[in-house]
């Protein structure tokens, strides 16, 4: 089955706080036609260009995943590309007021749920996909990224805090209402020992107990609602992966493992996964993961369970 390009019904608009600035931002996301691919630029900078959402444009990933220059350059972008990709949206137009865009609740769920109020019209167009042909493995200090061929988008992640967060590994096969309910509404989470240290370096000053998990010695969860997901932690590193490689500007269909993985090391895996030669193929005749009919459940911070 053949799979079409996709964009919004009509513009739509939120505002929020900037996790790391901890200013306010406001945003809209603008429809664009098929081939257009996502487009950042800031609105609150005089004459700023566009920036397209490729991984060529990354400037920096501390803490986030920014794109563009200084002065121009938007950030903490993972979240809302997770939320596009998951739903196979690949042509908008985000114009923030803002050096990043804003933080909500700290996972994918407030983007997703924006996206589907603001409706997805199906193009005409074909859509596209990398598909991995050859196995490709990047390993750096005990981090881990690998992908293996395969028909079907798979991650298996694992993460290890030794003394906060005890080893978690969570497998995940993709599928469009899968996601929903099992990715985007895992947030952000910090260890409450680098929590002082970030805001000496003038990060996370937007950052609290509402739109990130807190991870206090032996496991202890400062948040007073608990975790959403017993392992929320690992899930939020497979969000993050999955916003990080939508910077392909087309889904990379594989068997990925994740060991530590990070915006770092996500972004130098996407680069050398394509720019060397023979290890994945641009393909225009990918298969949807759902048929274009699917249906997606109505998902809400409350029906999230709850565990602690």
């Amino acid at each position: 089955m053949h799979f079409h390009q996709k964009t919004l019904s009509r513009k739509i608009q939120i505002s929020g706080i900037g996790l790391h600035s901890g200013k306010a931002v406001d945003l809209v996301l603008v429809p664009l036609p098929a081939d257009s691919g996502i487009w950042f630029q800031r609105k609150d900078v005089p004459k700023a260009a566009p920036i397209l959402a490729s991984s060529a444009n990354v400037s920096s990933t501390v803490l986030a995943t920014t794109i563009g220059n200084p002065g121009e350059s938007v950030s903490t972008l993972e979240h809302f590309l997770a939320a596009a990709g998951g739903l196979g949206v690949s042509n908008l137009k985000v114009e923030v007021r803002g050096p990043e865009l804003p933080i909500l609740d700290g996972s994918a769920l407030p983007w997703t749920s924006l996206l589907r109020k603001a409706g997805i019209r199906t193009l005409r167009a074909p859509g596209s996909c990398y598909r991995v042909k050859k196995p490709f493995r990047l390993e750096d200090d005990g981090r881990l990224i690998e992908v293996r061929p395969a028909a079907a988008l798979s991650i298996e992640a694992t993460i290890d805090f030794p003394g906060y967060i005890s080893s978690q590994t969570r497998s995940f096969a993709f599928s469009r209402s899968a996601f929903v309910s099992e990715i985007c509404p895992a947030r952000t989470f910090c260890l409450e020992k680098d929590v002082e240290k970030m805001r000496r370096d003038k990060l996370a000053l937007g950052g609290g107990l509402d739109n990130a998990v807190v991870i206090g010695e032996n496991g202890r969860v400062l948040n007073p609602e608990g975790l959403r997901f017993p392992d929320e932690c690992v899930r939020h590193k497979i969000l993050d992966f999955m916003g990080d490689i939508a910077l392909a500007q087309a889904p990379v269909i594989g068997r990925f493992t994740l060991v530590k993985s990070g915006h770092a090391l996500n972004q130098r895996f996407l680069r050398e996964l394509l720019n060397t030669p023979g290890l994945v193929e641009l393909a225009s005749d990918g298969r949807e993961p759902l048929p274009p009919d699917f249906s997606l459940p109505a998902l809400s911070v409350a029906s999230v369970a709850m565990a602690t």
